[in-house]
């Protein structure tokens, strides 16, 4: 320490100093751990969209993560920063049981972990403990001081993850898989903006639908027959969240008949119409 302190130098300028970036400190966070693939398939399709983000930190099993039309492999000792509104699925895992890390929180200044959405990051030693610390943390006595450091100890975990994106970025995962669900997010975004039927993806996969619906299932976990239903509706809700789109409009581009059936099935899914769920913005 001795040595850094004999090169300080005085500064020309009192008022200027290092450090520009606008940091705002993560808010609302929540840390839980999936263990049962089942358990984690089935969140997944009820959680639909929303805007916070979520950390995957992946302790063991490996599998896929589906982002939008986008599928990216994850292995143990990789983690994925999922952003807010990204639809997202889980499928191709090795086992049953899981050790799936999640932490999602709220952050205002979101362009800051631009750098990280749909990358796929080796951690580090120096990552394990601070996601080690921070669970400490989670688990002592909820206090307004353990929050504050709950807050500065996630930030300093990202800000780590975000490092070890800018030193590897050659390492970006494309996406190469051609699982099936890959095929059908890939579908559905090309045929956007308008319905979308499940004898149209079995034509373009080359199934039965009967069959098709059996192989989804498998892949997935859960029925085609929902998965579409949360594809459309997670659209929709970050549409009217981030966009200035009619319903009518809103309607038609996540792929409903008609605005009477998407305010039907939205309120029927969330218990909100389209119109109370935007004003909560």
């Amino acid at each position: 320490m001795r040595e850094y302190l004999l090169k300080l130098e005085e500064p020309n300028d009192y008022y200027v100093g290092a450090g520009e970036a606008r940091l705002t400190s993560p808010m609302r966070v929540l840390c839980f751990l999936r263990k049962d693939k089942h358990v984690l398939q089935k969140h997944a399709l009820q959680s639909r969209s929303h805007h916070r983000f979520v950390l995957l930190y992946n302790l063991g099993t490996e599998g896929q993560v589906h982002l939008d039309d986008t599928v990216l492999p994850i292995k143990s000792g990789q983690a994925i920063l999922i952003h807010p509104y990204q639809f997202h699925h889980f499928s191709g895992l090795k086992s049953d049981d899981i050790r799936w890390l999640f932490c999602t929180f709220e952050l205002e200044e979101q362009s800051l972990f631009h750098p990280l959405k749909n990358r796929v990051l080796n951690t580090s030693k120096e990552l394990d403990t601070l996601v080690e610390q921070m669970l400490e943390i989670w688990h002592q006595k909820p206090t307004e001081l353990q929050a504050l450091r709950l807050q500065t100890s996630l930030l300093s975990l990202l800000l780590n993850l975000k490092q070890l994106g800018q030193q590897h970025e050659a390492d970006h995962i494309a996406d190469t898989d051609e699982s099936l669900l890959s095929t059908v997010n890939q579908l559905m975004a090309k045929w956007r903006g308008r319905p979308v039927s499940i004898e149209e993806i079995a034509a373009a996969t080359k199934y039965s639908a009967s069959r098709l619906r059996v192989v989804f299932k498998q892949a997935a976990g859960i029925p085609l027959g929902s998965y579409l239903k949360n594809y459309r509706l997670n659209h929709a809700m970050a549409l009217l969240r981030t966009s200035s789109m009619s319903i009518t409009e809103i309607a038609t581009q996540a792929g409903f008949a008609s605005p009477q059936a998407f305010s039907r099935s939205f309120r029927k899914e969330t218990g909100k119409t389209p119109r109370s769920y935007r004003k909560r913005a």
